[in-house]
Formats: structure tokens, C-alpha cells, sequence
């Protein structure tokens, strides 16, 4: 087939290397340079987790599981290194039967995981000693756990795919999606070209192309702050883990030190809703409610020099979970997206499920994102969990 993706992205440069890998002619519209500065995926940091996926453990953990393995794969590739496995703590007031960590934790277990320690204030004190933890609180340690220089990592892929003979337009943006019975077609300004068919990865902007999907999303506004510390060693592997706290409360999370000489802190909790070609500058506000909070939580952080604020946008689906499918109307353009806040990691196994479903083959981790009536559905999700963490009723 000859397949065009629109968008290069982490779903959009995970598909094309897939898609190509299996004998299709590929090319790439992006509507900036790769990376993109705007794009969602453009980023110093994206965590990699295998926690608070209790909406859906089987699914989750699979693909991130598979997915850590095929970033190690790229890394080999290249002979450079994006994914770093710092390990990963979550500091929660509630962990028990219910609570999206504990099914997490259960799930995990009984499927032989080994990495994984539950501790208590006064032990998890002494382990990372950066952090106020309250006597009544939990840690939950994954050594597992870590991120992906998610920016940079984008950059490489986009050279695994030249190397395999995907054609990438930068600097192109494609103004209409449409399809006949011969096919489907990108327009580019006044210039079509035809494909057998297309694969709409646009992110933020997928409504433009697709309206009925956006209709049923919504883009929301992000922020993050970058810190230089000065106790560097301190707030480095393997002393400083990625971090979470109160993740189905106020959701403060961060990273260790960066290949860019800082810290990172945001905030889980999604944003207003605003449109995709919003300032991606950070605000005042946010900068001094993360000092706030850190000054309660990591006082030495606080101490630091704020480098800059920046804003990320989410695309968020009903259920915060993915698609996957044929767009509504289509049958031969195919979306794939809603990324949802937590898409990044899950880069190096989502190329398959994207390359299964253009190719009409049943893969059964994909069937989560298909679209089939969640459109329609009331959301299930609680106020307290997003909708990829709610554990299911058993």
C-alpha cells in the first residue's frame, strides 16, 4: 500500500516506522520541523509507568511492557540513549482495596513482578530524603519505573524511518482529508496527492482534518516549570526518582535532573480547554504554585532557579483512552490519537496496533481503542481517577 501520515508525533513516527518495516511505501506530512515545538511530544520529559493503569491492567501493562523493550531496541539502533530507568515513587494518603494503586500493585504482583516495594513514611524518609512525607502516608516504589527524553526521542526515530525509506514533507501542513471510491487524498494548499490510505496522527489539531473527532475530544492547556538545583547529586539517579504525589488529587509529579541541566515539575489534573494554537508559554500563577508546593514537598527544590514555565497540550478522549480506529464516515483513513496525557510511553508498542488496524488485522490489544460507542457513553470515570485509572468492578 501506499500510506500517508499526517503528523510526526510519537503516534505518527511510531506508525510510519511500523508501516514501512512491513513492506509499505510511507510518507510523512508535518505541518512543522521534527520535532515540532508545538507538538505534544515535543518535550524535555515523558515519564514511563506501569502504575494506575487499574481501568484496564491487561491492556496497559502489555503494551508498556513491550513498549520499554522497543525503545531499548531503537536506542541499540542508533547507539543513543533516551530511555532512562530511574525507578518511580508515588506518594499517596490511600492505599487499599479500590484505589487505582493498590489494583495496580495487586495486578502486578500476581503477575510476578519483583520490583515493586510498598513502604512506609518513616522508611520511605530515609530512602529519598528530598521529600517531606507525611507519617499516614504510603510510598509505592517501582524500580521499574522511569522516562523518556521524549523531544530528543522523536528526533531519533525520525531518523530510523528516513533510514528505511519514509519520505517526511517538514514544514507542510495539510489543509483536508478527504476519500473516494479510488481512494484517499491529502491536500497540501491547492496540491492533492493520493494514497491508498491515510493515517491522521495530528494530535491537538485532529479536529481540523477530522471534525467528528473533534467534536468528541477536547485540547487542554498544561503547564510545567524547569529548575536548575544546586545540590545536583542529590536530585540525580539513582538518589531522585520520578516522582508523584496525590496522583488522583492535586497530581504534582516531576524528574530527576535532565540532559538539560534541570528539574521538571508539573502537575497531572488536566487544564482548560483551549485551542491548539495556544501560547505554549508558561504563566506566572503556575510558577508560583509549583514553588508553593514545593516548598512543602521538596524544600531544596524550591530553592532552586526557575529556568522557564512552559505549556504542553492534551488531547483528551471521553474515557482517556486512546483511538485507534477507522474515523466515523471513512474507510480508508484511519485516526489515531487522543493521546490523552499519557500516549508518550507507550511509543514503541503503539506503531503495531496503529499498522494492524490500517491492515485490518484483529489485534486484541487494540480493540480498547476502537471507537464503537464511547462517543455516546456518559463517561464512568470518578472525579477522584482519570478514566485509564479507575479500577473496573469486579
Amino acid at each position: 500500500m501506499n500510506v500517508a501520515i499526517v503528523g510526526a508525533g510519537i503516534f505518527g513516527m511510531a506508525a510510519a516506522i511500523e508501516i514501512s518495516g512491513r513492506g509499505h511505501t510511507v510518507t510523512v506530512f508535518d505541518q512543522g520541523s521534527v520535532p515540532y515545538e508545538n507538538a505534544a511530544s515535543t518535550d524535555v520529559s515523558k515519564g514511563i509507568r506501569r502504575m494506575w493503569y487499574a481501568g484496564d491492567n491487561e491492556t496497559y501493562v502489555e503494551l508498556v511492557e513491550s513498549a520499554a523493550a522497543k525503545w531499548r531496541h531503537w536506542e541499540r539502533i542508533l547507539e543513543e540513549s533516551v530511555y532512562h530507568q530511574t525507578g518511580g515513587i508515588s506518594i499517596i494518603d490511600s492505599f487499599g482495596p479500590g484505589t487505582p494503586m493498590y489494583e495496580s500493585w495487586r495486578y502486578l504482583i500476581a503477575r510476578g513482578a519483583t520490583e515493586i516495594e510498598v513502604m512506609t513514611a518513616p522508611k520511605a524518609r530515609k530512602r529519598f530524603p528530598q521529600f517531606v512525607i507525611d507519617d499516614e502516608e504510603t510510598v509505592v516504589h517501582d524500580r521499574w519505573s522511569g522516562y523518556i527524553e521524549s523531544g530528543h526521542a522523536v528526533k531519533i526515530l525520525a531518523r530510523i524511518a528516513r533510514d528505511q525509506g519514509v519520505i517526511i514533507t517538514e514544514e507542510t501542513r495539510v489543509t483536508e482529508v478527504t476519500e473516494s471510491s479510488t481512494g484517499a487524498t491529502v491536500k497540501v494548499g491547492e496540491v492533492e496527492a493520493k494514497y491508498d490510505r491515510i493515517v491522521v496522527a495530528a494530535g491537538v489539531w485532529v479536529g481540523r482534518l477530522l471534525p467528528t473527532i473533534g467534536e468528541n475530544v477536547k485540547v487542554t492547556h498544561q503547564e510545567m516549570l524547569l529548575i536548575e538545583v544546586e545540590d545536583e547529586p542529590l536530585f540525580s539517579p539513582p538518589n531522585m526518582p520520578v516522582w508523584g504525589v496525590d496522583p488522583d488529587g492535586e497530581g504534582w509529579y516531576g524528574f530527576p535532573l535532565l540532559r538539560e541541566g534541570c528539574v521538571k515539575v508539573s502537575k497531572e489534573p488536566l487544564g482548560e480547554v483551549v485551542d491548539p494554537d495556544f501560547s505554549r508559554g508558561g504563566t506566572e500563577e503556575f510558577r508560583d504554585e509549583t514553588l508553593e508546593f514545593l516548598r512543602g514537598r521538596i524544600p531544596k527544590m524550591a530553592d532552586g532557579r526557575v529556568v522557564s514555565g512552559r505549556t504542553c497540550l492534551y488531547t483528551t478522549t471521553p474515557d482517556d483512552h486512546f483511538v485507534i480506529d477507522w474515523a466515523p464516515g471513512y474507510e480508508s483513513v484511519l485516526v489515531a490519537g487522543g493521546g490523552s496525557g499519557h500516549g508518550f510511553k507507550f511509543g514503541g508498542s503503539i506503531g503495531s496496533l496503529i499498522s494492524d488496524a490500517l491492515e485490518d488485522r484483529d489485534n486484541p490489544l487494540g480493540r480498547r481503542f476502537r471507537i464503537g460507542d464511547r462517543f455516546t457513553k456518559t463517561p464512568t470515570c470518578s472525579q477522584e481517577s482519570r478514566g485509564f485509572a479507575t479500577p473496573r468492578e469486579t
